[in-house]
């Protein structure tokens, strides 16, 4: 990566971080209105719940290991820490929720994690430049399930989950347009291997854990049974946007792909 990329990786990060500390920053204890919380929650909604949580209990694996294919990069860097730091939050919401409604004790939970963290997340891709536009994918759609799953929870009248899942989609949205603006750079320093590797993303791509995380064969059926996330929506709710967000038109994403299958 040239010097100047590397500048540019840097101040996008500084742009985040400043943002983030001026209108995003919010505090488990004090901005969910916990005393909303809904005992006895309807099961779909803790099930739905629990997987989610259950994605967030890798977080050390997506930390270290896509620092340590990065760390040369200060603005990447430094993101992928801060980004760590906010992923934990959205465990810990999770989390509280899950025990003030009853749908989990502390027993089972620390039972729970203890049983998802002797599984190890693994990088799916190789590059930086992979991963960066896989995550561009994944944190669009990881927005698209919170908001989902709130619009599927709201009638329940639940103040503490509602409040909880419109701050991690917030947060969730914010990490996209850092990984979309970072994807930006690499196809402004190399569009065409950027387009290629864009192609192989979206024809590849897959959330985070699900493989590591027991039963979760039941409960994706579950999130697109509730219309939650499904196949369908990956393509038109997550790909098509962001490939509008990119510049990228499907003629330019097909011709990449003639590219590969000639190599």
């Amino acid at each position: 990566m040239s010097a100047e990329l590397e500048i540019r990786f840097n101040n996008l990060y500084l742009e985040y971080f400043h943002k983030a500390e001026q209108h995003r920053r919010w505090n488990l204890l004090n901005d969910i209105p916990w005393e909303q919380v809904k005992t006895q929650p309807d099961q779909n909604i803790a099930t739905v719940v629990q997987a989610y949580f259950a994605v967030e209990m890798y977080l050390p694996d997506y930390t270290s290991k896509i620092l340590h294919l990065i760390r040369a990069s200060r603005g990447r860097g430094w993101f992928q820490a801060n980004w760590g730091y906010e992923e934990s939050k959205h465990s810990l919401a999770l989390e509280m929720w899950l025990t003030k409604s009853g749908a989990m004790t502390q027993e089972q939970v620390f039972e729970y994690t203890e049983q998802l963290l002797a599984g190890e997340w693994r990088l799916p891709y190789d590059t930086p430049l992979e991963m960066m536009l896989y995550t561009t994918l994944q944190e669009f759609a990881t927005s698209l399930n919170y908001r989902g799953l709130r619009k599927y929870a709201q009638e329940k009248g639940d103040g503490a989950l509602d409040k909880v899942l419109h701050l991690l989609s917030r947060d969730e949205t914010a990490h996209f347009e850092f990984f979309k603006n970072g994807s930006l750079l690499f196809m402004e320093h190399n569009r065409d291997r950027a387009l290629e590797s864009l192609n192989h993303v979206i024809r590849t791509f897959q959330m985070p854990a699900q493989e590591l995380i027991p039963g979760w064969k039941a409960n994706d059926q579950l999130i697109r049974d509730l219309g939650i996330f499904n196949d369908r929506m990956y393509m038109r709710d997550v790909v098509k946007p962001v490939l509008k967000a990119l510049g990228v038109e499907a003629e330019e994403l097909r011709e990449a792909r003639r590219r590969l299958e000639e190599v």
